[in-house]
């Protein structure tokens, strides 16, 4: 194999130089590794430092967290602006006089019922009223008279009629039966939460309220009912409709069965309702 020199000679001093010997295969050997050396210096300059963010196209985890985190705060913003935007257009509009407000009184009922159907109770509910009768016989109390702490409260009257049959616990009655007019709205006699809304088979569509002070009311023989399980309603606010004949002929006026219940003694509404 063929052997070189290398010489590297000052141009003015022919004493001092520098001799290599070199060959073919060391020369390649010799750009190999520096090669080698370069790509490794470069690849660790941008792995390890922040150069690599500065080149076009290349974007960095964190500036790409960035961007999804502003997208996000965008999108949140936009639908702020379109909520606010309904909400001033809904407030012009009151202002102005351009929305109708419609007649939840007057409102149809989709659902039609047959006041002369009549449903046959179960044998688990039959015996479950024996049982719960043959309790109540041996019960000293099942009313209350009078609650102090409810005395102050203002309830509203849950329909405009008049009393047609009082509260008679002796006789079974726990609570006031209130003539109504066809259509007309029952409403809430107090801030409460639905605990029930369902349709039974001997007192037709009932709805029942838990308020505070441990209160309940109970409204039975409703035509329609607007609320449903687990609704917040406030004192006044619409829960059913009225229009239930109890009896088989169109003579029957509809009426409201109201009942309230404290720490599961029965009250009479009239003490605390000014109807």
């Amino acid at each position: 194999m063929r052997k070189y020199r290398l010489i590297i000679r000052q141009e003015n001093k022919i004493d001092k130089e520098l001799r290599f010997n070199v060959s073919p295969i060391g020369i390649i050997i010799s750009l190999f590794i520096s090669i080698m050396l370069v790509i490794g210096t470069v690849y660790l300059i941008f792995a390890f430092t922040p150069v690599a963010e500065y080149l076009p196209g290349h974007v960095s985890d964190k500036t790409r967290e960035r961007l999804v985190n502003y997208a996000l705060t965008i999108d949140s913003l936009r639908h702020e602006v379109y909520k606010q935007e309904r909400y001033i257009s809904n407030v012009k509009s009151i202002f102005e006089g351009n929305i109708e407000y419609p007649d939840t009184t007057m409102a149809s009922d989709t659902l039609h019922i047959d006041d002369t159907l009549q449903i046959e109770s179960s044998t688990q509910e039959q015996e479950f009223v024996a049982e719960f009768e043959e309790k109540e016989k041996y019960n000293l109390i099942s009313h209350a008279s009078s609650v102090g702490s409810l005395q102050g409260i203002n309830f509203y009257r849950p329909t405009q009629g008049m009393i047609i049959k009082p509260f008679d616990p002796k006789n079974g009655h726990y609570g006031i039966d209130i003539a109504e007019n066809p259509d007309e709205s029952v409403v809430a006699i107090w801030d409460g939460t639905v605990i029930m809304s369902d349709y039974t088979a001997n007192e037709g569509y009932t709805i029942i309220l838990q308020h505070n002070e441990e209160l309940v009311s109970v409204y039975r023989n409703c035509h329609r009912l607007t609320k449903k399980v687990g609704d917040k309603v406030n004192a006044g606010e619409t829960i059913a409709i009225s229009g239930t004949k109890n009896g088989k002929t169109e003579e029957m006026k509809p009426f409201l069965h109201l009942e309230l219940w404290h720490s599961g003694l029965a009250l009479d509404p009239n003490i605390y309702i000014a109807f």
